[in-house]
């Protein structure tokens, strides 16, 4: 079984489908300390540490593989342009970079949104590269695994010279059969294939007619697009939606890290354990 230590952790998301998958968890970083009681809550006795600057790896127990998203601020469409830099958000890269280093893994995952290929994917192929490791990326859209949206994400695979596959065939290549078959409810089967041109909502529309977003807490599409004597929620209440929706809007679709996650198992030889129907899932297939 191939064991993780995670970085930059958030609610989990990512970590959930590399369990699926078959890792095991030895540590989390997080330093957002709702993020931290929900890691807690499902990875129970597991170390977590609060701060990716002042980690150090041979203090560190020895994992297969380190994962995470380094901070999009400043590499993003949408962001500040700032690029990886010392001093700002995303350039808490050169710690994850750092700390490949100290650790050594077999496996790196890196994970970031589309912006990083042109604001500073050249700097983390480099620093990839002054500590011995290959590296092979993809642009993963969550549309592309079933959900009712774009979230395309690069996964970078990091691994030391010379011990990934043969220049013939790309550790990565495993995609192309696992994107579209992985169980979903049939509400989003619809959209697996759909290309989206363009980044605005009538793009969106036009792509798919249906409705976009149901609700964010369970899945289930009840009718919310059209409420209907749906009482008010309680003011105590909002604090905890909001950071619940802040978790969500910083995380990956479990799915997208479950197909990454499933190459490496294959590359590895290892048996890449079936992804769990959710409850939704079971009552569609019924």
């Amino acid at each position: 079984m191939l064991t993780v230590g995670s970085l930059f952790s958030g609610a989990g998301l990512c970590d959930l489908g590399l369990h699926w998958a078959g890792f095991k968890h030895q540590w989390f970083c997080e330093i957002d300390p709702f993020c931290r009681s929900v890691l807690a809550k499902h990875w129970p006795g597991i170390p977590i540490y609060e701060d990716v600057t002042t980690l150090n790896g041979a203090e560190l127990p020895p994992v297969d593989v380190l994962c995470g998203g380094f901070p999009c601020q400043d590499v993003s469409h949408g962001g500040k342009h700032a690029g990886i830099r010392k001093g700002t958000r995303s350039g808490l890269w050169l710690d994850y970079a750092r700390l490949i280093g100290e650790v050594r893994p077999r496996y790196a995952i890196i994970e970031n949104v589309r912006g990083v290929l042109s604001r500073g994917m050249e700097i983390v192929l480099r620093d990839l590269a002054s500590l011995g490791y290959d590296a092979e990326w993809e642009v993963l859209s969550a549309a592309a695994l079933g959900a009712p949206h774009r979230r395309e994400r690069v996964f970078i695979v990091a691994f030391p010279h010379g011990e990934g596959p043969d220049p013939e065939h790309r550790l990565l290549s495993p995609l192309q059969r696992i994107v579209g078959k992985v169980d979903q409810p049939c509400v989003v089967l619809d959209w697996r294939g759909i290309r989206i041109v363009g980044q605005s909502r009538e793009a969106v529309r036009h792509a798919y007619p249906g409705p976009v977003l149901y609700r964010v807490d369970d899945g289930r599409a009840g009718r919310m697009d059209h409420p209907v004597n749906v009482p008010s929620v309680p003011r105590r209440v909002l604090p905890e939606w909001h950071r619940r929706l802040k978790v969500l809007g910083n995380g990956v679709l479990p799915q997208q890290a479950y197909a990454v996650g499933a190459c490496i198992m294959a590359h590895e030889g290892r048996r890449v354990s079936p992804m769990p129907l959710t409850p939704e899932n079971r009552a569609f297939q019924r």
